[in-house]
Protein backbone atom coordinates (compact mmCIF):
# COMPACT_ATOMS: atom_id res chain seq x y z
CA UNK A 1 0.00 0.00 0.00
CA UNK A 2 1.42 3.61 -0.73
CA UNK A 3 2.26 5.63 2.20
CA UNK A 4 0.63 8.62 2.61
CA UNK A 5 2.47 11.61 2.09
CA UNK A 6 3.27 13.57 5.14
CA UNK A 7 2.80 16.72 3.92
CA UNK A 8 -0.96 15.69 3.64
CA UNK A 9 -1.72 13.05 5.94
CA UNK A 10 -3.85 14.46 8.80
CA UNK A 11 -2.06 16.07 11.80
CA UNK A 12 -3.42 16.71 15.06
CA UNK A 13 -5.17 19.99 16.06
CA UNK A 14 -5.81 20.60 12.15
CA UNK A 15 -9.27 21.11 11.36
CA UNK A 16 -11.09 18.52 8.63
CA UNK A 17 -11.61 21.95 6.32
CA UNK A 18 -7.58 22.15 6.03
CA UNK A 19 -7.30 18.21 5.55
CA UNK A 20 -9.91 18.06 3.45
CA UNK A 21 -8.13 21.10 1.20
CA UNK A 22 -5.04 19.03 1.44
CA UNK A 23 -6.10 16.05 0.28
CA UNK A 24 -8.59 18.08 -2.92
CA UNK A 25 -5.34 19.49 -3.58
CA UNK A 26 -3.29 16.40 -3.74
CA UNK A 27 -5.83 14.96 -5.84
CA UNK A 28 -6.17 17.40 -8.10
CA UNK A 29 -2.79 18.00 -8.98
CA UNK A 30 -2.95 13.98 -9.80
CA UNK A 31 -6.03 14.10 -12.47
CA UNK A 32 -4.45 16.92 -14.28
CA UNK A 33 -1.21 15.25 -14.65
CA UNK A 34 -2.70 12.37 -15.96
CA UNK A 35 -2.19 10.09 -13.09
CA UNK A 36 -5.88 9.36 -12.61
CA UNK A 37 -6.21 9.11 -16.63
CA UNK A 38 -9.91 10.55 -17.81
CA UNK A 39 -12.67 8.08 -17.78
CA UNK A 40 -11.29 6.12 -15.27
CA UNK A 41 -12.76 5.46 -11.36
CA UNK A 42 -10.29 6.92 -8.88
CA UNK A 43 -9.10 4.47 -6.04
CA UNK A 44 -11.88 3.84 -3.34
CA UNK A 45 -12.70 5.52 -0.89
CA UNK A 46 -11.29 3.15 1.75
CA UNK A 47 -7.96 3.01 -0.24
CA UNK A 48 -7.80 6.98 -0.29
CA UNK A 49 -8.43 7.57 3.25
CA UNK A 50 -5.94 4.84 4.20
CA UNK A 51 -3.27 6.41 2.14
CA UNK A 52 -3.48 10.10 2.86
CA UNK A 53 -4.35 8.69 6.78
CA UNK A 54 -7.80 10.97 6.41
CA UNK A 55 -10.92 10.10 7.53
CA UNK A 56 -14.14 9.51 5.50
CA UNK A 57 -16.00 12.83 5.90
CA UNK A 58 -12.76 14.65 4.93
CA UNK A 59 -12.32 12.35 1.79
CA UNK A 60 -15.94 12.74 0.82
CA UNK A 61 -15.72 16.94 1.40
CA UNK A 62 -12.61 16.79 -0.73
CA UNK A 63 -14.52 14.49 -3.53
CA UNK A 64 -17.56 16.71 -3.68
CA UNK A 65 -14.45 19.99 -4.20
CA UNK A 66 -13.43 17.92 -7.22
CA UNK A 67 -17.16 17.31 -8.57
CA UNK A 68 -18.16 20.92 -8.21
CA UNK A 69 -14.42 21.93 -10.51
CA UNK A 70 -15.92 19.44 -13.11
CA UNK A 71 -13.15 17.04 -12.97
CA UNK A 72 -15.04 14.38 -10.69
CA UNK A 73 -18.36 12.31 -11.18
CA UNK A 74 -19.75 10.15 -8.35
CA UNK A 75 -21.75 7.42 -9.70
CA UNK A 76 -23.70 4.09 -8.33
CA UNK A 77 -21.65 0.70 -8.52
CA UNK A 78 -18.92 2.65 -10.56
CA UNK A 79 -17.24 5.25 -8.08
CA UNK A 80 -16.11 8.38 -8.35
CA UNK A 81 -14.77 8.45 -12.54
CA UNK A 82 -12.54 11.37 -13.79
CA UNK A 83 -14.66 13.68 -16.05
CA UNK A 84 -13.47 14.38 -19.58
CA UNK A 85 -11.22 17.58 -19.80
CA UNK A 86 -13.40 19.31 -21.77
CA UNK A 87 -15.84 19.34 -18.59
CA UNK A 88 -12.76 20.40 -16.24
CA UNK A 89 -13.50 24.35 -14.93
CA UNK A 90 -9.57 25.62 -16.30
CA UNK A 91 -10.53 28.71 -15.02
CA UNK A 92 -11.25 27.63 -11.21
CA UNK A 93 -8.32 29.60 -9.04
CA UNK A 94 -7.84 25.89 -8.04
CA UNK A 95 -7.87 24.61 -11.53
CA UNK A 96 -4.77 27.02 -12.44
CA UNK A 97 -2.85 26.25 -9.20
CA UNK A 98 -2.68 22.61 -9.93
CA UNK A 99 -2.07 23.01 -13.80
CA UNK A 100 1.44 25.12 -12.72
CA UNK A 101 2.49 22.04 -11.82
CA UNK A 102 1.85 19.95 -14.82
CA UNK A 103 3.08 20.15 -18.40
CA UNK A 104 1.00 23.04 -20.40
CA UNK A 105 -1.55 22.05 -22.71
CA UNK A 106 -1.60 23.29 -26.04
CA UNK A 107 -5.32 23.23 -26.67
CA UNK A 108 -5.84 25.53 -23.43
CA UNK A 109 -3.51 27.80 -24.14
CA UNK A 110 -4.90 27.74 -27.92
CA UNK A 111 -8.74 28.53 -26.03
CA UNK A 112 -6.67 30.97 -23.71
CA UNK A 113 -5.14 33.15 -27.13
CA UNK A 114 -8.01 32.90 -28.57
CA UNK A 115 -9.77 34.43 -25.39
CA UNK A 116 -7.39 37.38 -24.84
CA UNK A 117 -7.56 38.32 -28.97
CA UNK A 118 -11.50 39.08 -27.61
CA UNK A 119 -10.53 40.52 -24.39
CA UNK A 120 -7.23 42.45 -23.86
CA UNK A 121 -7.28 44.56 -27.31
CA UNK A 122 -10.37 45.96 -26.45
CA UNK A 123 -9.07 46.42 -22.90
CA UNK A 124 -5.89 48.01 -24.29
CA UNK A 125 -8.37 50.58 -26.32
CA UNK A 126 -10.08 51.66 -22.92
CA UNK A 127 -6.60 51.73 -21.05
CA UNK A 128 -5.69 54.53 -23.45
CA UNK A 129 -9.11 56.31 -23.06
CA UNK A 130 -9.21 56.10 -19.41
CA UNK A 131 -6.29 55.06 -17.42
CA UNK A 132 -5.09 57.53 -14.15
CA UNK A 133 -1.65 58.57 -13.85
CA UNK A 134 -1.33 55.37 -11.01
CA UNK A 135 -2.65 53.11 -13.54
CA UNK A 136 -0.02 54.31 -16.45
CA UNK A 137 2.68 53.71 -13.84
CA UNK A 138 1.64 50.28 -12.63
CA UNK A 139 1.90 49.54 -16.75
CA UNK A 140 5.29 50.68 -17.16
CA UNK A 141 6.60 48.85 -14.00
CA UNK A 142 5.60 45.89 -15.29
CA UNK A 143 7.25 46.48 -18.89
CA UNK A 144 10.19 47.91 -17.19
CA UNK A 145 10.46 44.63 -14.96
CA UNK A 146 10.26 42.61 -18.39
CA UNK A 147 13.33 44.47 -19.55
CA UNK A 148 15.00 43.65 -16.28
CA UNK A 149 14.16 39.88 -15.80
CA UNK A 150 17.07 37.85 -16.75
CA UNK A 151 16.10 35.63 -19.63
CA UNK A 152 16.83 32.41 -18.45
CA UNK A 153 14.34 33.02 -15.47
CA UNK A 154 10.85 31.79 -17.33
CA UNK A 155 9.89 32.76 -14.01
CA UNK A 156 10.67 36.40 -13.70
CA UNK A 157 9.48 36.97 -16.79
CA UNK A 158 6.49 35.45 -16.75
CA UNK A 159 5.66 36.85 -13.61
CA UNK A 160 6.46 40.83 -15.11
CA UNK A 161 4.65 39.42 -18.13
CA UNK A 162 1.65 38.68 -16.02
CA UNK A 163 1.80 41.82 -14.22
CA UNK A 164 1.98 44.46 -17.49
CA UNK A 165 -1.19 41.77 -18.96
CA UNK A 166 -3.18 42.53 -15.66
CA UNK A 167 -2.27 46.05 -15.36
CA UNK A 168 -3.68 46.75 -18.52
CA UNK A 169 -6.73 44.66 -17.97
CA UNK A 170 -7.55 46.84 -14.65
CA UNK A 171 -6.52 50.33 -16.20
CA UNK A 172 -9.93 49.71 -18.64
CA UNK A 173 -11.89 50.62 -15.67
CA UNK A 174 -14.00 47.44 -17.23
CA UNK A 175 -15.54 46.19 -14.00
CA UNK A 176 -15.91 42.70 -16.41
CA UNK A 177 -12.24 43.34 -17.30
CA UNK A 178 -11.03 44.20 -14.04
CA UNK A 179 -12.84 40.85 -12.87
CA UNK A 180 -11.20 38.79 -15.08
CA UNK A 181 -8.11 40.07 -14.54
CA UNK A 182 -6.76 37.54 -11.87
CA UNK A 183 -8.05 34.62 -13.87
CA UNK A 184 -6.44 35.65 -17.02
CA UNK A 185 -2.78 35.88 -14.72
CA UNK A 186 -3.06 32.50 -13.43
CA UNK A 187 -3.36 30.93 -16.50
CA UNK A 188 -1.25 33.34 -18.64
CA UNK A 189 1.21 32.27 -16.25
CA UNK A 190 0.52 28.75 -17.20
CA UNK A 191 0.77 29.36 -21.01
CA UNK A 192 3.98 31.33 -20.89
CA UNK A 193 5.53 28.43 -19.78
CA UNK A 194 4.78 26.91 -23.36
CA UNK A 195 5.24 30.24 -25.52
CA UNK A 196 7.51 32.15 -24.10
CA UNK A 197 9.77 29.42 -23.73
CA UNK A 198 10.22 28.69 -27.29
CA UNK A 199 10.00 32.19 -28.16
CA UNK A 200 13.07 32.83 -30.81
CA UNK A 201 12.95 36.56 -30.46
CA UNK A 202 12.59 37.67 -26.98
CA UNK A 203 13.52 41.41 -28.25
CA UNK A 204 10.58 41.37 -30.57
CA UNK A 205 8.29 40.96 -28.07
CA UNK A 206 9.67 43.35 -25.52
CA UNK A 207 9.37 46.04 -28.17
CA UNK A 208 5.68 44.99 -28.33
CA UNK A 209 5.09 46.01 -25.21
CA UNK A 210 6.38 48.67 -25.10
CA UNK A 211 4.45 49.46 -28.19
CA UNK A 212 1.35 49.30 -26.64
CA UNK A 213 2.73 51.09 -23.23
CA UNK A 214 3.55 53.67 -25.71
CA UNK A 215 -0.09 54.24 -27.04
CA UNK A 216 -1.45 53.78 -23.80
CA UNK A 217 0.20 56.71 -22.51
CA UNK A 218 -0.33 59.11 -26.01
CA UNK A 219 -3.65 58.41 -25.45
CA UNK A 220 -3.84 56.34 -28.74
CA UNK A 221 -6.83 54.12 -28.51
CA UNK A 222 -7.06 52.87 -32.00
CA UNK A 223 -3.53 52.43 -32.06
CA UNK A 224 -3.22 50.69 -28.45
CA UNK A 225 -6.21 48.18 -29.21
CA UNK A 226 -3.83 47.25 -32.92
CA UNK A 227 -0.54 47.08 -31.25
CA UNK A 228 -2.50 44.76 -28.06
CA UNK A 229 -3.56 42.66 -31.42
CA UNK A 230 -0.08 42.36 -32.92
CA UNK A 231 1.53 41.43 -29.48
CA UNK A 232 -1.01 38.51 -28.46
CA UNK A 233 -0.32 37.27 -32.31
CA UNK A 234 3.39 36.78 -31.71
CA UNK A 235 2.20 34.41 -28.25
CA UNK A 236 -0.30 32.85 -31.45
CA UNK A 237 3.15 32.09 -33.74
CA UNK A 238 5.15 31.10 -30.70
CA UNK A 239 2.29 28.31 -30.02
CA UNK A 240 2.20 27.11 -33.34
CA UNK A 241 6.41 26.52 -32.77
CA UNK A 242 5.49 25.19 -29.60
CA UNK A 243 3.51 22.66 -30.61
CA UNK A 244 5.25 21.79 -34.01
CA UNK A 245 8.26 20.93 -31.24
CA UNK A 246 6.09 18.55 -29.24
CA UNK A 247 4.70 17.00 -32.08
CA UNK A 248 5.94 13.47 -32.56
Amino acid sequence: MTRPDPAIAYQRGRSPGFVSQRVLSELGRRILAGQYAQHSALPTELQLCAEFGVSRTAMREATKMLAAKGLVVSRKRAGTLVQDSSLWNRLDPDVLSWMSATDPDPEFVRGLIEARLAIEPAAAELAARRASAGDLARIEAGYLAMRAADLSDLAACAEADVAFHVSILNASHNPVFAGLASLIGQALENSFRLTTSVSRNYAETLDAHGDVLEAIRLRKPDQARARMRALIDIASADLVNATAKHRP
